[in-house]
């Protein structure tokens, strides 16, 4: 399961997709619907920011991008320091490890991973974006290797 962008304010996935994802479903299920609209409401200054991940670099995806007139951020091949989602999933993982018992099925931690993500302080969000610059800084410094993020 994948799940996309979030409200800061609300902390509701906006999406979910089962299975594998692939650039095709990526272009039609994320950024047609929901990615592109609201980079286009946000204005010619906004930016995409995406990964290295296979289906975020397919050509129908970079295509569909370009065509769009979307502003992507370009992404050094190893830097998930860039990526806070990474902190996030690391912080649910805990959080689900600390506050229940073994899971019983994928089902159960769907669930689970659900009432933690809501439980999750709105300061860990804040941080988090607030330290795009220096995660930013950091990349450049390194020439898109390692950082302490």
């Amino acid at each position: 399961m994948v799940w996309g962008a979030f409200s800061l304010h609300h902390r509701t996935p906006l999406f979910h997709v089962q299975g594998n994802l692939t650039g095709l479903r990526y272009r039609d299920e994320i950024l047609r619907p929901l990615a592109v609209p609201t980079l286009q409401q946000m204005g010619p200054q906004a930016v995409y920011q995406d990964d290295n991940a296979r289906p975020h670099r397919a050509r129908v995806v970079n295509d569909f991008l370009q065509q769009s007139g979307v502003n992507r951020m370009e992404w050094p091949a190893c830097s998930p320091g860039l990526n806070p989602i990474e902190n996030l999933w690391d912080e649910l993982d805990r959080k689900v490890r600390s506050n229940h018992p073994p899971l019983r099925d994928v089902q159960h931690l769907y669930q689970l991973l659900q009432a933690e993500w809501q439980a999750l302080p709105q300061r860990i969000f804040t941080t988090l974006v607030n330290s795009m610059r220096t995660r930013c800084v950091e990349c450049q410094n390194s020439q898109g290797g390692y950082t302490h993020y």
